[in-house]
This record gives structure tokens, sequence and C-alpha cells, in this order.
């Protein structure tokens, strides 16, 4: 029983042991001191689980990589396990350009990251990203933009260079 009740499961275990229940094994295995083991545990768990939640009409939680999971502004991929799960403009990005570096972000033209076609999307640095979505400039041409953008950048050398200077 030491060896065998660690892995197996009591219908197993019970052509071993005629004529005792499943409590007695259990209470035997308690009084030796014998514990299931955590991989058994842990399969048994998640066949469990699996099991209810097929029953109830539900959708089983743990997705296969490459599924994909829309939430109300983007659409993320799993890339991995455990849970491992990334944008699909910056998973769509990265496939053609390679990794974003740092500092930068991608980022969607029309503002929609749902919309993943390459063309929408944008490499930005975050100081940038942070300036073409600020509210104060969402009403104004993308020119302005790019000129108020350019604007605060000299204004930042200007003061990097003054507090150089003392």
């Amino acid at each position: 029983m030491r060896e065998r009740y660690p892995e197996s499961c009591h219908d197993e275990l019970s052509p071993h042991l005629p004529g005792r229940s499943y409590a007695s094994i259990t209470h035997r295995a308690y009084l030796l001191g014998v514990k299931k083991s955590s991989e058994y545990m842990r399969d048994l768990g998640a066949a469990n689980m699996q099991a209810g939640a097929e029953r109830l009409g539900r959708e089983f939680w743990e997705k296969p990589l490459g599924s994909l999971r829309h939430e109300q502004t983007r659409v993320l991929i799993k890339l991995g396990h455990p849970d491992v799960w990334k944008g699909l403009h910056i998973h769509a990005w990265e496939l053609v350009n390679g990794p974003v570096p740092d500092g930068h972000i991608v980022a969607a033209k029309d503002g929609n990251r749902k919309n993943v076609c390459l063309d929408n999307l944008c490499l930005r640095t975050v100081s940038e990203h942070v300036v073409k979505t600020c509210p104060n400039y969402q009403h104004l041409p993308e020119e302005l933009v790019d000129v108020l953008h350019l604007q605060n950048e000299i204004r930042k050398t200007i003061k990097r260079k003054r507090g150089n200077e003392k």
C-alpha cells in the first residue's frame, strides 16, 4: 500500500485490497502516514475542474497556445504557459519588424488596437505616445500636434543645457 497509494486511484487499489471501502483505504493510508503525490493531486484536480466546467456548459479556462482573448479595447494572444498573453497588435509588429526596443511602444495610428493591419501600426516612443494621446491635443490637427511636440522637445533641450551650465 505504501508504494501504490501515492500514484493510484481507488479503482486501481481496490482489486489488491478486497472488501475495503474508499474510506477504509484512505484511513489506513492516513494511519501509515502515506499521502497522495502532488502530481497525482494536480492531475486529479484539473480533471475534476474541467469536467465540472464542461458539465455546466462553460468554456474551460485553460486555453491552448495561439488562442485569442477579446477585451474592450484590444485583442490578446496566448503565447506560453501558464499565462503569457500579449497584445495581438504587438505580436503582429514583432513578427514583421522584430522585438520592440526599450522605451518604445506599438501604437495604432487610428487609435483602434483591435485593427492589427500593419498599415495601421506604428512604433512610437513613450513620450510621443503621451503627446499624441493627450486629451488637450485630441481636437487639434495632427500637423499642429507634431509642432507642439517639437516645441516641447526644444524646451526640454534648453532646460538640459541650462542645467549643465550651472
